[in-house]
């Protein structure tokens, strides 16, 4: 990537290396940091979907500091705040076949102080262009490549168990809105 870019007269690039496996608020956090000590034209992400949500958490927090952590995290952890503008062009390059994380406004975390999963939802959070290219993942460990087939797999199986649904709910106050829609009778 980092040579595509050279030949391509992008020559001033930073690499932030510290991505987790299972994103916490914690790492988020130092993402965070990182990217909001510099100035930026637009933000590429190249791994998987951990790398994805890092990338996105990172340029929204970048771009619209909140006063506090959670106020962009979804309820009811979090205030759930809007998006309040545009955020830098992210270019998401995934590099594992699972999470679809290049295609979504969500980006998941671990928060480790409630020992909860949760994320941070909006429609702004989603990148700007995927580069979706099946070459990325011819070098992936075999039992890196499985997991991530397993994950395709039982996205598409809870497509076939979840409730439909025509009709998502409309309160009155759009911060009354749910995150997330649909329900799973099998795990709920």
């Amino acid at each position: 990537l980092m040579d595509s870019l050279a030949r391509h007269g992008i020559k001033d690039v930073e690499v932030y290396d510290s991505v987790r496996v299972e994103p916490s608020d914690a790492s988020f956090r130092h993402a965070i940091d990182f990217a909001s000590s510099r100035e930026y034209d637009a933000v590429v992400a190249m791994g998987g979907g951990s790398t994805i949500d890092t990338a996105k958490a990172a340029n929204l927090y970048a771009c619209h500091p909140p006063k506090d952590f959670y106020d962009y995290v979804n309820p009811p952890l979090g205030r759930g705040l809007p998006v309040p503008g545009p955020l830098r062009p992210l270019l998401a390059i995934p590099t594992t076949a699972g999470t679809g994380s290049e295609t979504t406004g969500v980006a998941i975390f671990d928060d480790v102080p409630t020992k909860s999963k949760t994320g941070i939802a909006h429609r702004r959070l989603r990148p700007t262009l995927g580069v979706v290219d099946p070459k990325n993942t011819e070098t992936l460990p075999t039992e890196v490549a499985k997991y991530s087939g397993l994950d395709v797999l039982c996205h598409a199986i809870e497509s076939y168990t979840a409730l439909p649904y025509t009709e998502r709910p409309r309160p009155e106050r759009p911060l009354l809105r749910p995150a997330y829609q649909g329900s799973n009778p099998f795990s709920d």
